[in-house]
């Protein structure tokens, strides 16, 4: 596929030919957060639990799955980027609920973000077909998450103290910012000439390290009754 694809900026911009190499290269963040979440979980000395070890296994998968789409464009290498990373969300959603409001909760929440999202996955089946201004319907959805993130916050600061919840919504805010320059990558084209899809890599790779640390936190707090 040559740069002028649907995937691509149309700008004519010498630098054109660097947007595939780059959104592919900006994939080793997301593995680089996995590493750095790992190392986190392990010194922080809780053992390996199920729930971290899932969260741990879905973010090294989206980042194997991104680096596929991005290397090979395929419809099953888009499949492998795409389900692990809307797990990840769907999955961390419920362990915040779970800790502060207890085990049906954190099914309940994960299923409230399913039905807040429900968009998100034709984002990213056909993200890279969308064109202005059809990206910015995913807004309000964006806007939902943004929402019941900072409830999450603030109930978070009773249980488990600020900075606990400080990570939460720095966390939220990350994670919709990157969803932001995913949805506006061929927007912007005629300022960035590769799109502002590898931004997405790289906040998206924050957003998961400051919620696998969060909920490290969370078990090494003493919840306040």
């Amino acid at each position: 596929m040559t740069p002028n694809g649907p995937f691509y900026c149309e700008t004519g911009h010498p630098w054109l030919f660097m947007a595939e190499p780059v959104n592919t290269i900006t994939n080793g963040f997301i593995i680089l957060a996995g590493v750095y979440a790992y190392l986190y979980v392990r010194r922080a000395r809780v053992g390996m639990p199920p729930d971290l070890a899932a969260l741990l296994f879905l973010l090294f998968a989206t980042g194997i799955g991104s680096f596929a789409w991005h290397a090979f464009r395929t419809r099953v290498a888009l499949a492998f980027d795409a389900i692990p990373g809307v797990l990840f969300l769907f999955v961390l959603a419920g362990l915040w609920f779970r800790a502060l409001f207890g085990n049906w909760a954190g099914v309940g929440g994960a299923i409230m973000l399913v039905v807040l999202a429900a968009g998100a996955p034709y984002l990213w089946w056909h993200g890279a077909q969308v064109m202005p201004p059809r990206a910015l319907v995913f807004v309000p959805a964006f806007f939902a998450i943004s929402v019941l993130g900072g409830v999450l916050a603030a109930f978070t600061v009773p249980r488990y103290g600020a900075s606990v919840a400080a990570l939460g919504g720095a966390a939220i805010l990350c994670g919709v910012t990157a969803a932001l320059c995913r949805s506006i990558d061929l927007m912007v084209c005629s300022v960035i000439p590769i799109g502002s899809h590898w931004i997405w890599h790289m906040m998206l790779s924050l957003a998961a390290y400051l919620g696998i640390v969060m909920l490290t936190r969370m078990k090494l707090a003493r919840p306040v009754a």
